[in-house]
């Protein structure tokens, strides 16, 4: 996972940093809103850095949503949209189950189609990612587990069964489209039940106080331990304790060295108080992930210009139409009916929602996205008139 969400390795790259007398580093993202790059800057170390944030927008992909009430219907649509698009191309699909049936259903209709998960044997996976690399595959059926190392230039279409979990992974997957700079298509087959799935996996499994609390003072009490003898002793997975100990390493309270110890850095701090702080930032992000959800809703319903909407998402500000996306071509486009006070990507200040940073309009409403409870859409006239949003000094 990717993101917020470290890989027990990448916890350790600070301290790599550290011990190699903190070489000057750059740090490349494919996507990345504000609250990934802080992070980025903190657990990197990275000191008085200089933050980039340009080039996000693929003008080569036509943009689309179609919406279903019938799971069948939709289903059967999607078949059919592969079947008649020009190949090579991904679909992407929400669990393994679904991937299975579409690759069958494709293959049924004389299409050479693959499945690809997490849970296929290593060689299966291997074969299906050069056959599709190779040319010997129309199209793969594939989860998230079908991106990392995807770079073919030919292909022509990404179609979701189902929607991303957030408009940042939606971006990263339909940019393995048109990458040689001709037309490609990115269509979004949608409906509104689907995202029940993606609350359910934002929601994610809470690690109690009182687990974390046990975390700092086994560490307390031993000084120094290796992150999995950790893990054992906590009864937890390798993965539940490396989220564990990164959640009390951004208050200073343990630290992950270079090889996988975690130590003690705050031998003297209140094991209980520590928890609750932990806990209540590892909050926040569970509610940030959920709105992450509704902002994926919120563009498969949006009667604007979808690459607006994106753009604007990933701080990039855009000027429509484009031209290039179901709304725009129809003429449907609805223009927003105010002049934004707030530029996109500034920061701001709510009287009760406390930091965060616009990151677009829709008619008379704001979103912003605050650090501590993620996006929120706001009637733009009334934290105006009332002055309870603004901007930060």
């Amino acid at each position: 996972s990717w993101g917020h969400d470290f890989r027990p390795d990448y916890l350790r790259l600070g301290a790599v940093a550290e011990a190699l007398g903190r070489p000057r580093i750059v740090a490349l993202t494919a996507t990345a809103t504000r609250p990934v790059r802080d992070e980025l800057v903190e657990r990197l170390g990275l000191r008085d850095p200089l933050v980039l944030v340009q080039g996000f927008d693929r003008p080569e992909l036509l943009l689309a949503v179609e919406r279903f009430a019938d799971d069948d219907a939709k289903r059967a649509a999607l078949c059919d949209r592969v079947e008649a698009a020009a190949g090579p191309g991904i679909v992407y699909a929400a669990t393994r189950a679904r991937v299975v049936e579409l690759a069958e259903t494709l293959r049924s209709r004389g299409l050479r189609a693959a499945a690809y998960h997490g849970g296929l044997p290593a060689g299966e996976r291997d074969a299906v990612q050069d056959g599709f690399m190779a040319g010997a595959l129309d199209v793969v059926v594939a989860t998230t587990a079908f991106g990392m190392g995807i770079d073919k230039e030919d292909v022509r279409f990404v179609f979701h069964a189902e929607p991303s979990d957030s408009l940042d992974s939606y971006y990263q997957e339909i940019g393995r489209a048109g990458r040689d700079g001709a037309r490609a298509e990115a269509v979004l087959f949608y409906r509104p039940e689907d995202l029940g799935v993606r609350r359910f996996f934002a929601g994610g499994a809470r690690i109690e106080e009182e687990e974390l609390a046990h975390l700092v003072r086994v560490v307390q009490e031993r000084g120094a331990v290796p992150l999995d003898e950790l893990a054992a002793e906590l009864d937890m997975s390798a993965a539940r304790a490396a989220t564990a100990v990164g959640w009390l390493e951004r208050d200073d309270v343990v630290q992950v060295q270079a090889d996988g110890v975690v130590v003690a850095v705050d031998h003297d701090a209140d094991a209980e108080e520590a928890a609750g702080a932990a806990a209540d930032a590892a909050e926040a992000r569970r509610r940030t992930d959920a709105s992450r959800v509704e902002m994926m809703r919120a563009y498969a319903e949006t009667r604007q210009c979808r690459r607006r909407f994106l753009l604007n998402y990933l701080g990039e500000p855009y000027e429509p139409p484009c031209d290039t996306c179901d709304v725009c071509l129809s003429g449907r486009d609805t223009p927003v009916a105010v002049d934004g006070p707030f530029a996109i990507g500034e920061s701001v200040v709510h009287e009760s929602f406390g930091r965060g940073a616009v990151t677009g309009y829709e008619a008379d409403k704001v979103v912003v996205l605050f650090d501590d409870l993620g996006y929120r859409t706001l009637l733009l006239d009334h934290v105006m008139s009332s002055g309870m949003l603004q901007a930060e000094d």
